[in-house]
């Protein structure tokens, strides 16, 4: 950003609508040739302003692409697996940008581009590596966890892990104060604002898990993929649920809800077996079908065209939408690229002789989830499974 840039941003009062760089550009102005008390005022009205704000995500293919991956495993070994769930917020999140030139001096991580508050592929795994280090696994003394998260490149060496992180966006930021205390008075010194993201702000965690190494090796060490999916999944559990994500989690900051939603775990394998076996019944009543659906496999007609295929709502149609129903049309887009574009060609293809057909494509083991807890059983079968070299061959 150039220096004439902030320099049109300079009013004298900057409006309820103002961004948070016109903030910044009268503060700092204000800092050169204005008076303490209007320093403060602006600060005050600017902190009324940023308890929590909703942000609104960027649209199209792009975005879709990098905030929602879909990942192909037909090019991959045999046992690559992809994951990905949507999560909530328990408590805040706070990280800190290299954003110099702000209204505070702790602003949220936020991406170069869409400008909204982000974890980086890079913090996803320093996190998952001290989750699993707090549970016992280093890097120095366990071959697993340097084929997981790689050992560093030199000119004598070094390899990349398995492991593959994507980044994750929210849609809000908030702001928290942390006070520090005089150990002797035992009174607040000089309260420190963090912009942060919110509780109950939701965002897509997807990872990639590729056994590179594996390839035209002796198929008896599959069984090293079973052990890493038991291990990236207590890890993920611990990460998200008990030791957080966050800058400052040892204070309980950035940690998820146990629930989650379009939780999947995808493996470039065939187990037939595992279907026909049940693993540890969750009790209750069945989950109902999403908001989105009509009935499993076939969506509500509000999203379909005349012709029942998907009907993409334009720039002014998703202007319209209420925050909640712009959610629920993404989802139920995101599910018609995953299965439901599928579904409808099978329905519309024409009786005729199979030789005529095309092959279907290969349908890889998929396996739903809807807590962390779900997602670590669900290993736990897969696991075994892999551990008695079951794995069907492409």
């Amino acid at each position: 950003m150039s220096l004439d840039y902030f320099v049109e941003l300079d009013h004298d009062d900057p409006g309820a609508e103002a961004s948070v760089d016109h903030f910044t550009a009268r503060y700092f102005r204000l800092t050169a040739d204005g008076t303490q008390e209007q320093l403060n005022e602006l600060r005050e009205k600017w902190v009324k302003r940023a308890k929590r704000v909703s942000l609104e995500s960027p649209t199209g293919a792009v975005w879709e692409m990098i905030a929602r991956p879909t990942i192909d495993l037909s090019p991959l070994p045999t046992a690559a697996f992809w994951l990905h769930f949507s999560f909530q917020l328990a408590k805040p999140y706070i990280s800190r940008d290299d954003r110099a030139f702000y209204l505070i001096d702790n602003p949220i991580l936020r991406d170069k581009v869409f400008r909204l508050p982000m974890v980086r592929p890079t913090a996803w795994k320093g996190n998952l590596y001290a989750a699993l280090w707090q549970l016992g696994h280093t890097r120095e003394d366990q071959p697993q966890m340097k084929r997981l998260f790689g050992e560093t490149r030199c000119d004598e060496g070094g390899r990349a892990g398995r492991l593959f992180f994507y980044p994750t966006f929210f849609d809000a930021t908030g702001l928290e104060v942390i006070n520090p205390h005089d150990r002797v008075r035992r009174v607040g010194k000089n309260p420190i604002l963090f912009e942060s993201v919110p509780k109950d702000a939701a965002g897509m965690f997807t990872l990639l898990y590729v056994p590179f190494d594996l390839l035209g090796t002796d198929r008896t060490r599959i069984h090293e993929a079973a052990e890493d999916l038991r291990l990236i999944t207590a890890g993920l559990q611990g990460m998200f649920r008990q030791q957080g994500f966050s800058a400052k989690r040892s204070s309980g900051f950035g940690v998820a809800k146990e629930s989650v939603e379009e939780g999947l775990l995808e493996m470039r394998a065939e187990l037939p077996a595992f279907d026909e076996t049940p693993g540890p019944a969750v009790k209750g009543p069945a989950e109902p079908p999403a908001k989105y659906l009509a009935a499993p496999g076939r969506l509500k007609q509000e999203y379909l065209d005349p012709d029942g295929m998907f009907r993409e709502r334009n720039e002014t149609e998703l202007a319209k939408m209420r925050k909640s129903a712009r959610q629920e049309y993404e989802k139920a887009k995101k599910w018609w690229e995953r299965e439901g574009k599928a579904l409808a060609s099978q329905s519309q293809c024409p009786a005729g002789p199979p030789a005529s057909e095309p092959p279907p494509a290969k349908q890889w083991l998929r396996r739903e989830f809807r807590s962390f807890d779900q997602l670590v059983k669900t290993a736990e079968q897969i696991a075994q499974q892999l551990g008695k070299d079951e794995v069907g061959q492409p």
